[in-house]
């Protein structure tokens, strides 16, 4: 990509090499080698890693009961803490980046052809994401059942990647709550537009990384525009992922509660009104 001038633009890191990050991050933290999660004796999210169960309350739950669970998820506490954490500074890297459930969804997406992908982007992904986020937490609350496991994307995906190789993973997706999970993960994740209509809609980690990103919003690292060089042309919203930029109107928004440091919008942006950078002074 060259900029007006005809030099060529610069670019980080984390924009060059994200798609072998994204290979790497699934390496590392999904069957078969789980090359992470295999320190502590684990092959995939349940257990030990599970970044969703802890933080649930259910009907009934004592308080030692609710605390121990954080326990017994000690490296999925961990986890969460330090994506919520690293976002307050710098953004969603974690989703954007380093998330293996995402991964898989996004590069599956680049294989499907244009006519066979479906457009999310009209869905008013905050409201949708939040009121979900408010079952996730009301249900198991009142007794009604739980949404932790039974349609949890930190299991589905490791289960799909396992298939191949464990029996008791494939009969999952032979059980109604395995057949449910799986189209979820193909119309909102390979069939999306961006592969990435799971995450901005029904993932709990992903709502809460998000409420962490807008609250750093007005201090830390984020993906920004320069009024003074946007020509609100819409180039940059066509490519967006995660639909968190708008240019309907006469000014060009990007919504910091679905905005990831993606960085594809930088590229795509002919003026170099994107920038990745603290607020302006």
């Amino acid at each position: 990509m060259k900029a007006d001038n005809g030099k060529p633009r610069a670019t980080s890191f984390w924009a060059r090499y994200r798609n072998l990050i994204l290979v790497i991050s699934i390496i590392l933290f999904l069957p078969p080698l789980a090359a992470i999660v295999q320190l502590t004796g684990d092959v995939n999210f349940c257990g030990r890693w599970c970044p969703r169960m802890f933080f649930v309350w259910r009907e009934g739950t004592t308080m030692t009961a609710f605390l121990m669970g954080f326990v017994r998820s000690y490296m999925g506490v961990a986890l969460v803490v330090t994506i919520l954490g690293t976002t307050l500074a710098f953004g969603r890297y974690w989703c954007s980046h380093l998330c293996p459930v995402a991964s898989p969804l996004e590069l599956g997406s680049r294989l499907v052809p244009a006519p066979l992908k479906l457009d999310f982007s009209k869905t008013p992904a905050p409201s949708f994401r939040y009121a979900y986020l408010s079952v996730y937490f009301i249900v198991p609350a009142i007794g009604i059942g739980s949404l932790c496991c039974n349609y949890c994307n930190f299991a589905a995906v490791p289960r799909l990647f396992a298939a191949p190789f464990s029996a008791g993973d494939l009969t999952y997706f032979l059980r109604f709550q395995g057949v449910v999970n799986l189209g979820l993960l193909l119309f909102l994740g390979i069939f999306a537009k961006g592969g990435r209509a799971y995450c901005n809609l029904l993932c709990p980690i992903g709502a809460l990384d998000a409420l962490s990103n807008r609250i750093g919003a007005k201090f830390g690292r984020r993906i920004r525009i320069d009024r003074t060089k946007c020509t609100n042309c819409g180039e940059c919203s066509k490519v967006c992922p995660a639909w968190a930029i708008d240019t309907q109107g006469d000014t060009t928004i990007i919504n910091q509660l679905s905005c990831m440091p993606c960085r594809l919008c930088q590229g795509a942006c002919q003026t170099q009104a994107i920038y990745y950078g603290k607020p302006a002074s």
